[in-house]
């Protein structure tokens, strides 16, 4: 618990302090921090495969410092100062971004993520999965800029199209977690390029925060690996229903938050009259759909009689958490309350 206290601390001070700066050496130092002080958390847990998974994520969180060192580096040399303002030349888009990518996961180096989130367990995992990308992610944003947009485009789409395509047949819930994981970064980084609006970037962000924590939740319960093999939940059936529902939401079926998470984006794409990109979009999240509403329907016609009375399980089971399925209902409801509503206020904010 003390680790846990250290990063998140350490975390919160990493994400003021890259608000409050516009010096790209002070920027790296916090990014720096964050990634460091996340190897404690993940080496907290020693078995062989953990800490290999440790070591895979210290060298390409190293391999993505140095070259971002690097962009920082030639930016220096080409402008004569370290601000984060101003114009970058293709080149030095080019190695930021292919840094920021690698510490983040997504495409063209994504193979190292899901390898170290198959080899953690389910809370370290969503310290890599979810904390650890705030920071970078806001680099992006701050790197948005009509001069990005083809990398950013070219990022999110092959990282949306990876992420949906070796989804399929995925039965690991860390892989699949992990796979939707680079699909939905891919997603956020796609509306970087077509709008600077930062409140949305930070709505979108706590809105796949909101679908994905449940199943690191129920990971950890009752140390889920296949989702062929889910005995241990399946007679609760409260976390039955939070597992269909959270699937549900990742793949994106209305009228659940992650149908309004990609309808929202790709409202925003379309002002910029990329009919082939929406194209591809569509395309993916129909493939995303058709993988995740199979995982649910195996589910539910293997597993599903063998809790018999589901409304008495439901309603009388001392043990069942009962009151968390509502929970997890009402929230995704707020969130895309929030989406819905706020969205068309936020757009005339600027950060």
């Amino acid at each position: 618990m003390t680790i846990i206290l250290f990063y998140v601390s350490s975390l919160f001070l990493s994400i003021l302090g890259c608000l409050w700066t516009n010096h790209w050496l002070i920027l790296w130092f916090w990014i720096e921090l964050q990634s460091l002080t996340l190897i404690p958390v993940l080496s907290s847990n020693v078995t062989p495969r953990s800490i290999e998974s440790t070591n895979k994520y210290f060298l390409f969180q190293a391999t993505g410092s140095a070259l971002l060192l690097m962009g920082i580096v030639a930016r220096a040399y080409t402008t004569n100062n370290f601000l984060i303002e101003g114009s970058y030349s293709i080149l030095e888009l080019s190695i930021l971004i292919l840094a920021l990518t690698i510490k983040l996961g997504v495409f063209p180096i994504h193979f190292w993520f899901v390898d170290v989130m198959n080899g953690l367990n389910y809370w370290s995992g969503f310290f890599v999965a979810i904390l650890s990308k705030i920071i970078p992610l806001y680099v992006i944003m701050l790197l948005s800029s009509e001069s990005s947009i083809i990398l950013l485009n070219l990022v999110g789409v092959s990282s949306i199209l990876i992420g949906s395509i070796f989804g399929v047949h995925q039965i690991q819930l860390r892989k699949l977690i992990a796979l939707s994981s680079i699909a939905h970064i891919g997603w956020m980084i796609l509306v970087f390029s077509s709008t600077s609006n930062t409140w949305f970037g930070i709505f979108l962000f706590l809105s796949y925060i909101t679908m994905v924590l449940p199943l690191f939740w129920l990971g950890n319960k009752y140390n889920l690996e296949h989702l062929s093999k889910t005995n241990s939940i399946v007679n609760d059936a409260s976390s039955s229903w939070i597992l269909l529902l959270s699937l549900l939401s990742m793949a994106g079926f209305p009228p659940l938050l992650g149908f309004y998470y990609k309808w929202m984006i790709l409202f925003n794409v379309t002002q910029t009259q990329s009919f082939f990109l929406i194209a591809i979009l569509i395309g993916s999240s129909l493939l995303s759909l058709f993988f995740y509403i199979q995982i649910c329907l195996s589910f539910y016609m293997l597993y599903w009689p063998v809790s018999k009375l589901l409304s008495t399980n439901f309603l009388y089971q001392s043990n069942n958490m009962w009151f968390i399925s509502p929970i997890i209902i009402i929230t995704n409801l707020s969130v895309c309350y929030l989406l819905w509503v706020l969205n068309p206020i936020i757009s005339n904010w600027i950060f």
